[in-house]
């Protein structure tokens, strides 16, 4: 999606002002810098998303990212509906696909969906099994899926990308059946304002991509997602990676709907 930092292990990394900053200057700002991101996002992807396969290390981290989330929901291939937000070309949903009876990509690069879909279609997947659509699950825009709710909904390496985690939970948690899950990876909190200049240097176009170049806290997921009505949160070390040189943790977090009681 344009909403991850699509160099592969470099689009793990989130902030510098956390989720949760107050703003001195007002709703209308907030609002404004909000859309910013995901316009920069989803021009940077629309240009280079074509691109976004090139990278073997995108591919390996997909793969040790797809077994915890498969190792952390119990699917199952008759049955399991999945949503794969900030799909990107579709490196998280392939890795699911063997234990879903459907996956829904959406993504707000129409370059990166065409990509998912390109290569659904070269493989002869038929788009009750696998798709993806090119749409923004934040706006209020109704019936952007036709109505369809989900088992799971999993984003991978996306939320540093997202203005307002907060939305984005909230949006994702509404997707989700009674009892569905919600699974989320991205970078742990980096230790120092050093590793942080490492992996974005203050300027560069990386920069204007990303929300929260720091990482995430335990704390910081936990709130946003019981802020969203989830419970029974978990928040464990998914891998671990090196990005320029730099070590780093990637979590899954996941936390559930509740079924309301009759």
């Amino acid at each position: 999606m344009a909403e991850h930092d699509r160099d592969q292990l470099e689009h793990h990394c989130p902030d510098s002002h956390g989720h949760g900053s107050p703003n001195p200057h007002g709703s209308s700002q907030v609002h404004e810098e909000q859309h910013n991101f995901k316009e920069h996002n989803k021009n940077y992807f629309n240009e280079h998303g074509h691109q976004y396969n090139d990278h073997p290390d995108g591919h390996e981290l997909a793969r040790r990212l797809g077994a915890a989330m498969i190792n952390a929901y119990p699917f199952e291939e008759d049955s399991t509906l999945v949503l794969d937000y900030a799909c990107g070309t579709g490196l998280i949903s392939r890795q699911l696909a063997a234990h879903a009876k459907c996956i829904v990509g959406v993504d707000i690069s129409q370059t990166m969906v065409d990509q998912y879909n390109q290569s659904l279609f070269n493989q002869g997947i038929p788009p009750e099994e696998m798709r993806a659509v090119c749409c923004d699950l934040t706006t209020e825009a109704p019936n952007q899926l036709d109505g369809m709710k989900f088992d799971v909904v999993v984003c991978a390496s996306a939320y540093h990308h997202f203005p307002s985690i907060e939305d984005v939970t909230k949006a994702l948690a509404s997707y989700l059946k009674p009892g569905g899950s919600l699974l989320v990876t991205d970078l742990v909190k980096l230790s120092s304002a050093e590793s942080v200049q490492a992996l974005f240097p203050t300027g560069s176009l990386k920069s204007n991509l990303v929300a929260h170049k720091g990482g995430f806290e335990e704390a910081d997921i936990k709130a946003v997602f019981e802020g969203a009505g989830l419970i029974n949160f978990s928040f464990v070390t998914a891998c671990k990676a090196k990005i320029h040189g730099q070590p780093v943790q990637v979590f899954l977090a996941s936390g559930t709907k509740e079924v309301a009681e009759a």
